[in-house]
Formats: C-alpha cells, structure tokens, sequence
C-alpha cells in the first residue's frame, strides 16, 4: 500500500509538471486526481491524523513547488525559450489626446464606428453623430484613450441621404 501511494504522488506532480508543456488540462486533472487519490489511500490505510498530515503535507508542498517554479523556471533553457525576454513598447498613435483637431480621411464607411485615416496611420474612430460614408473628409473632435471620435470636416460635403 505504501508503494502505491508513493507512485501515485510522483505521477501527480509529473502529470501537473507535464500540463506546462501539453496543452489541454488533460495530464493537470489527472495528476490532481493522483494526488487525492494517493491521500485517500492514506486515510484508509493508515487513518484520519495520518491522512490528514498527508492532505496538509501535499498541499504545502504543492504550494512551495509552484512558488519555487514561478522563481526558477523563466531562468532555465526551457524556459527561456517558452517566456517573453524583451519589453517591446507598442507604438499608439491614439495615446494622450493629441489626434484631437487632426484631419484625415475616412476608410470605411463609419456607422457610426470604422476606419479613418489620420495622420498617415490607421485609426479606429466613431462617428459624433450619424454616419459618415467611406471617402470623406473627417476631424478629430473628441479623444479619450483609444477611443476617438470624429466629425465630417467643415470643408466636407456630406450627400444627404433619402429618407
């Protein structure tokens, strides 16, 4: 009996160690059900309080194990290649308000959101009110974050549309 509940705590761990680089939670379920089922196996062969130091035991070394590899794991071969080692900043043209009272081009036909063209780069916008059809000249009126909101340019004809 104490065999098996020794090769059911190593499968579990190797199982949920294995879950890193098998994708499906398959191998992690079962090496959870390994580890509750070789602490069943204590409760019934040895009884409550061992048992119980086995469910405690298991759980904190668990715990540590996972903390240990949160700290270890990003350094090793393997995890360098799994892991993100550079910070690449992303460059957004829609940061800090300052498209507001820039003029571009819209893209797409904008009901009331699409595609505009501003400042050389593609930019998501909502129209202020109704729609704006694709090819029409639009400025930036409002800009909180990366939502940005415009309206056809005062130089704009906008066709009217039958009702």
């Amino acid at each position: 009996m104490e065999q098996a509940i020794i090769v059911l705590v190593v499968m579990g761990f190797l199982m949920i160690a294995a879950e890193v680089f098998v994708p499906g939670l398959v191998l992690g379920v079962l090496g959870g059900m390994c580890l509750l089922a070789s602490v069943v196996l204590c409760y019934v062969a040895f009884g409550p309080l061992v048992g119980t130091a086995a469910f405690v035991g298991l759980g904190v070394l668990t715990f540590s194990g996972f903390l240990i590899w949160l700290k270890v794991f990003p350094y090793t071969p393997i995890g360098r290649r799994l892991m993100l080692q550079k910070v690449q900043k992303a460059e957004d043209p829609t940061r800090g308000g300052e498209l507001v009272g820039a003029e571009g081009t819209a893209i797409t036909p904008l009901r009331p959101a699409g595609t505009a063209k501003i400042g050389g780069r593609r930019v998501d916008v909502v129209a202020e009110n109704g729609f704006i059809d694709a090819d029409t000249a639009v400025v930036v009126v409002a800009q909180d974050g990366m939502s940005v909101v415009v309206r056809p340019a005062p130089t704009a004809s906008t066709p009217e549309k039958p009702d």
